[in-house]
C-alpha cells in the first residue's frame, strides 16, 4: 500500500489483528478530562480538535472489540447477567455518541473531554466483559 492509499474496509477485517494501544489513549483521556480553561491548562483549539478526532477513532475500535468480546459471552438461561447488561448499554450509547461528529460548532474542550468520559466507560465494560469469558481450552 503506497502511502496516501484509501482502502475501503467497511468490515473492518484489514487491523482486526491490530492489538490496541491501550496505555496512549488512557493517559490522553486523563490528560484531557484534567485541562481546564479557567486555569489555561487546555491546549489551543486545532489541538483540542485533534485529540478530539483520535480520541473518536479509538472509541469506534473498542466499541468493536466490546461488541466481539460480548458476542463470546456464553449465553446464560436467565438472561444477560448485570455486567453484561451494563456493557450492551454502554456499547449502544457509545454508537449513540459516536454517530456525532467528533469536532462540532461549540466548545472542542467539551467535546474531547465527552470523549475522554467514553472512553473510560468503553474500558471499564471492555475489563469487566473480558473477566467473564471463559477460558479458552488449550489445543483448540
Amino acid at each position: 500500500m503506497k502511502y496516501g492509499s484509501t482502502v475501503h474496509d467497511p468490515t473492518g477485517s484489514l487491523d482486526a489483528d491490530i492489538p490496541l494501544d491501550r496505555d496512549v489513549h488512557v493517559r490522553l483521556a486523563a490528560a484531557v478530562l484534567a485541562w481546564k480553561r479557567s486555569d489555561n491548562t487546555a491546549p489551543p483549539r486545532a489541538d483540542i480538535e485533534q485529540v478530539c478526532l483520535q480520541l473518536s477513532g479509538y472509541a469506534e475500535l473498542l466499541v468493536r472489540d466490546l461488541a466481539v468480546a460480548l458476542e463470546q459471552l456464553p449465553p446464560s438461561p436467565d438472561g444477560p447477567a448485570p455486567d453484561e447488561q451494563r456493557a450492551l448499554i454502554t456499547v449502544a450509547e457509545a454508537v449513540r455518541r459516536l454517530k456525532a461528529p467528533a469536532i462540532r460548532h461549540g466548545d472542542p474542550l467539551h467535546q474531547a473531554q465527552s470523549r475522554a468520559r467514553l472512553i473510560t466507560a468503553l474500558h471499564r465494560a471492555l475489563d469487566r466483559t473480558q473477566a467473564a469469558l471463559p477460558e479458552p481450552v488449550p489445543g483448540t
